[in-house]
């Protein structure tokens, strides 16, 4: 998935005439409403603040499908008025710890012991059924809630705090607890995770998805003293945006009306 935010050149867009908004307008409209729902689909955000004006994020299936949906929007009569300020790329992910739990303890319900052939033989064949059912969390549209909240992040891997040299099972536990906090919130946040190790600068890209926009602050805040993201958690930039459908859009390019 892309998360690519632009700015809008203000300066050439107060210079063209209100035909020429009006084409513009007209011509990204027009793109967004043919990739709504298109590969995984499309959403437009109008960019809270002064970081951008508008953010597009795409689900796509291949990093091709990715690089076509950005060079159709480059070709529109509108994008000679957008300039880019910020892009990550990531995968969506589910949490290893959490399958791999599951799948461990349902083996060892059946009496196997750790260690042997009949263990790794059954656990190999949870973790494909596990993995079976995460697929609906990783090939899934985008949340059509209101606003967005979006951020990268990485675990921190310093001389003195280093996530990496945890045991696995202490790490485990650890995102077990965190992932328990972010739980209480799922009626009104939806959390998509995607995994950018070798993608890009950051190794997370976090995507919170709601109606109530002081829901970021609340999940965010609360996590902050959970010792995974207190210890061993490093932020990048917040990017905070408003959906908006093909007629807003239109109307962002265009200058008629309130947005």
């Amino acid at each position: 998935m892309a998360h690519d935010v632009y700015g809008l050149d203000w300066s050439v867009w107060h210079g063209l005439s209100n035909g020429e908004r009006r084409e513009a307008g007209k011509a990204i409209a027009q793109w967004l409403g043919e990739r709504e729902q298109r590969d995984g689909g499309t959403a437009a955000y109008e960019v809270v603040g002064q970081k951008g004006d508008l953010m597009v994020v795409c689900y796509r299936p291949t990093p091709e499908a990715l690089t076509e949906a950005k060079r159709s929007l480059q070709r529109t009569a509108a994008y000679p008025l957008m300039r880019p300020t910020y892009s990550y790329v990531s995968v969506i992910e589910v949490s290893l710890y959490e399958i791999s739990a599951i799948a461990t303890r349902r083996v060892l319900e059946q009496g196997l012991e750790r260690g042997t052939a009949a263990f790794d033989e059954a656990y190999a064949a949870e973790m494909e059924r596990q993995k079976e059912r995460m697929k609906g969390r990783l090939f899934r549209p985008i949340p059509g809630h209101r606003y967005i909240c979006f951020y990268p992040m990485s675990k921190r891997r310093g001389e003195t705090v280093n996530w990496y040299t945890l045991a696995l099972e202490e790490r485990r536990a650890m995102m077990r607890r965190h992932g328990a906090i972010g739980h209480k919130y799922h009626d009104r946040v939806v959390q998509v995770i995607g995994g950018s190790v070798g993608l890009d600068d950051w190794e997370w890209s976090v995507s919170l998805h709601a109606d109530d926009a002081l829901a970021f602050k609340k999940l965010v805040y609360e996590m902050r003293f959970d010792p995974a993201s207190a210890l061993y958690a490093e932020f990048g930039p917040f990017y905070l945006g408003i959906r908006l459908d093909p007629a807003r859009l239109e109307r962002l390019f265009a200058g008629a009306g309130d947005v």
